[in-house]
């Protein structure tokens, strides 16, 4: 049922549209009357029509899952010798997560810091000497030649430095790759190697290097859902969502979509498409890998006049509704549209409403006003106040 508030300017009207058929099972009683029929043992329940909060949401199912997972590789390849962490521990910014041995690269660092050295005090001299052949060469005591091959001396003891300082600081950077830390704070959710293992550098390395951990931070976690085709267009970003998962099923969590992926998922022959829900998990309850059943609110409307759904029914599902109850198909349909003819409706269209020369009625104006505006398609009801 659409329900809708009634107008201000006019008297209070209760709407429905159809060609759905609300109590349908009051048709079928006419028609058993009109047939001659009995139809005893098929209790048909009732329900009042009464002001009731209506929701309308898409369900779906999905499972719980990081919503940034950091792979931490290693840059330098060599044996652990040191791994404090393991699955499940909370890590910060700069934390240790891996060190390797460090023989190889602490040799290597010292040879390049004895070489800076060397090549700064070979700089030394050659300053020392290129000064004395400046102050020889004025004096005219040595040649051109003997004056160019100090200076020459000078400039390749210049370079020897900078080529020593940078071998300093590329072996500094090997010793300290040699130390993996935490890149971010989070959890450690998957550990794929352990103490005494021998790894492979992530940057060196064709096949990408070792994979020690896997992180995530898990204050903040999203739900991967499927939605069905017919009820995607329905949802946008930004739309309220509730997460209940079997661990906690008293317990609904709150989120909201953040993102509608738009590649499409074929699951036997059903179209659906990824809905991704963000849900706060501060307290850490939600855990990767669990399942839930997602819920999206489209709509909801407060205080409005509602109906059971199990009361409205169409013309295609008259046939079956008939049979269930023993009738002639064909007849309660021909009930049905008679009765839609006779409140203004009829199912093959014409004017609506006694503003268009239709019979009073359900479309007919109130006594003492106008007629109401309905379109086409909707039935006017008689406020029950």
């Amino acid at each position: 049922p659409n329900e809708q508030q009634p107008s201000p300017e006019a008297p209070p009207l209760k709407r429905f549209t159809y060609p759905l058929v609300a109590g349908l099972a009051a048709v079928a009683v006419g028609v058993v009357a009109c047939t001659g029929k009995k139809a005893t043992g098929i209790p048909i329940p009732t329900a009042a029509i009464e002001r009731r909060d209506i929701v309308v949401d898409a369900s779906a199912t999905g499972a719980v899952e990081p919503i940034n997972v950091v792979e931490v590789k290693s840059k330098a390849s060599g044996q652990i010798t040191q791994m404090p962490v393991e699955t499940g521990t909370l890590v910060k910014p700069g934390d240790l997560i891996v060190q390797l041995d460090t023989r190889d690269v602490k040799n290597q660092y010292d040879q390049a810091l004895a070489d800076v050295r060397a090549a700064e005090a070979k700089l030394q001299v050659s300053e020392a000497q290129k000064k004395r052949s400046d102050d020889l060469f004025e004096g005219r005591i040595i040649t051109a030649q003997e004056h160019e091959t100090a200076a020459l001396d000078y400039a390749n003891s210049q370079a020897a430095v900078v080529r020593a300082r940078t071998n300093l600081d590329l072996a500094q950077q090997r010793l300290e790759d040699a130390t993996v830390r935490a890149p971010i704070s989070g959890t450690v959710i998957e550990k794929t190697v352990s103490l005494g293992q021998v790894i492979t550098s992530g940057t060196s390395s064709l096949g990408g290097g070792t994979t020690l951990i896997k992180m995530a931070d898990l204050n903040q976690v999203q739900v991967r859902a499927l939605v069905t085709e017919a009820d995607i267009g329905t949802i946008s970003p930004g739309m309220a969502a509730t997460v209940t998962v079997d661990a906690y099923p008293d317990r609904p969590f709150r989120g909201s979509v953040q993102k509608i992926e738009p590649q499409a998922v074929v699951q036997q022959s059903v179209t659906m498409f990824p809905v991704l829900i963000t849900i706060s998990n501060v307290e850490g309850l939600l855990k990767p890998g669990m399942n839930g059943e997602v819920s999206v609110l489209i709509d909801r409307r407060e205080n409005v006049l509602a109906v059971p759904n199990d009361a409205i029914r169409n013309m295609r599902e008259a046939a079956t509704a008939a049979t269930a109850l023993g009738l002639n198909a064909d007849s309660v349909q021909a009930q049905v549209r008679a009765q839609m003819a006779a409140m203004g409706g009829g199912f093959g269209g014409g004017n609506r409403g006694g503003g268009n020369g239709a019979p009073g009625g359900a479309g007919a104006a109130p006594a003492g006003g106008s007629a109401p505006n309905v379109s086409r398609g909707e039935v006017v009801l008689a406020s029950a106040d």
